[in-house]
């Protein structure tokens, strides 16, 4: 069998006049000139000496492949030099079973393999192999390959990213790049910690369009579908920069959380074609978002837990973990207070733990609202707490933060057994992760010492 003509004589799939199931010439012509230019399939025959018998035109632009050259040539020729043993294997085990007397098994499961380009580039393929071996008119595999990089294999993609836990910019830009190419392009917009997160293609369009949050901020605000054709009810300057980039329309997806139905973020679509969101597209979405309102799902689960791994639950202030967590990530000197609570425990002894407990819980509160957004406060252990002050922060840039919160901690504290007060004392200090912790309590030991000393009455000091 030769590479087609641009009008092809029918081949022989026509029966007779007494066949009722017999394709007409005509149609059978069509049908095999259709095959010849799929727009994004390669059909071809190969005889059971592995050389190409026939190729269709189709191959020129899917895979970038000359098929008038490949008509009588070795099929695996192309085939990357990993890949060549595996099939050669599948053709041996079909060679294997025909000769024992049975019909040649048919190759369910679709094949891939690396083909190269004219260029020396590679792409892969995905074949659905019908062996008609048996077949004496065909003697050969009828082989439908087509360019893998379908839905099957972005929702894969997000998978790996999700075990490898990358960073959620970059897994949300692989939930977008599931809407089909056809439908135009995508970006998925996340709410953290009440701030966006955007997924997107960065050399595509969408990206410098989304960075408008016009786009999505209404659909997150009511939570509701925005996909009529054209740009109804966006503004008209973002209209006309999306239609200076060739979009038609754009769609607007809000994602839910599954458990509490709260709006956690959404996909944006830039649609190429004029037309409407209908049944043909809803399957096409649906992918897309349905992953990524799983994917935000479980991020806000993660997050929640990880959060309450580093908070002391009697306080809501860090635990231990939270402070060596800040201190692992630390560069170069960090600055640390360690503040304590003067005699705490006649407090425990006079009015009982439940009201000790409420102490620390309002001390805990005065201290995360005196320091700044960049500081953590954590509870080192019973009554006392530590301090890491933002990046950069010297001691002299602390001292003052310390004074406020020793301020803070000593205003009474109203208790449901009467009104208590406490006194508190810091140690400041500066130094490497490593060691700063120590110096601040050295500072602070020294405070205690001083205090216990007549006529002393210095609450911090420094290091």
């Amino acid at each position: 069998m030769t590479a087609l003509s641009d009008e092809p004589a029918a081949p022989d799939l026509a029966a007779g006049d007494d066949d009722p199931h017999g394709i007409p010439p005509d149609v059978a012509a069509r049908l095999l000139r259709a095959l010849d230019r799929a727009p994004n399939t390669v059909v071809s025959l190969i005889g059971p000496d592995l050389t190409t018998r026939w190729i269709s035109r189709s191959a020129d632009w899917v895979i970038d492949t000359d098929p008038g050259t490949r008509v009588g040539r070795e099929s695996l020729e192309r085939v990357h030099p990993d890949d060549v043993p595996k099939l050669l294997h599948g053709l041996a085990q079909l060679r294997a079973a025909a000769r024992e007397g049975r019909p040649s098994p048919e190759i369910i499961e679709p094949l891939r393999y690396r083909k190269r380009r004219r260029d020396g580039t590679w792409i892969t393929m995905e074949a659905i192999v019908h062996n008609l071996l048996d077949d004496p008119e065909v003697n050969g595999l009828v082989l439908m390959s087509r360019p893998t990089g379908g839905v099957l294999d972005r929702v894969t993609h997000v998978v790996d990213l999700l075990v490898a836990e990358a960073p959620l910019p970059d897994v949300l830009a692989a939930c977008a790049r599931i809407v089909p190419d056809f439908l135009g392009d995508a970006a998925v917009v996340a709410v953290v910690d009440g701030g966006p997160v955007v997924g997107v293609d960065p050399r595509a369009p969408a990206a410098a369009l989304i960075a408008d949050e016009r786009w999505w901020r209404p659909a997150l605000a009511d939570g509701r579908e925005r996909t009529s054709a054209g740009f109804a009810g966006f503004p008209a300057d973002m209209a006309a920069a999306a239609q200076a980039h060739g979009y038609a329309s754009a769609w607007v997806m809000p994602l839910s959380d599954a458990g509490s139905r709260a709006v956690v973020g959404c996909v944006v679509v830039w649609v190429s074609s004029r037309i409407e969101h209908n049944v043909g597209t809803e399957h096409s979405l649906r992918q897309a978002t349905r992953l990524a309102s799983m994917v935000l799902g479980e991020q806000r689960r993660h997050r929640t837990l990880r959060r309450q791994a580093a908070t002391d639950p009697l306080t809501g202030a860090g635990n231990r973990t939270a402070l060596r967590q800040r201190l692992d990530t630390a560069g170069g000197k960090v600055t640390v207070a360690l503040v304590d609570l003067d005699d705490f425990k006649p407090v425990n002894d006079t009015y009982g733990h439940d009201t000790g407990d409420e102490v620390l819980r309002v001390v805990a509160e005065r201290l995360m609202g005196t320091v700044r957004e960049g500081d953590l406060v954590a509870r080192f252990g019973g009554d006392e707490f530590a301090v890491v002050f933002a990046e950069g922060t010297t001691v002299e840039g602390a001292t003052p933060s310390v004074e406020r919160i020793l301020a803070a901690v000593a205003e009474p504290v109203h208790c449901e057994r009467g009104v208590v007060s406490v006194s508190a004392s810091a140690g400041l200090a500066s130094g490497l992760a490593g060691e700063v912790v120590q110096l601040a309590d050295a500072a602070l030991y020294e405070v205690k010492h001083a205090k216990r000393l007549p006529s002393t009455r210095r609450s911090a000091a420094t290091r």
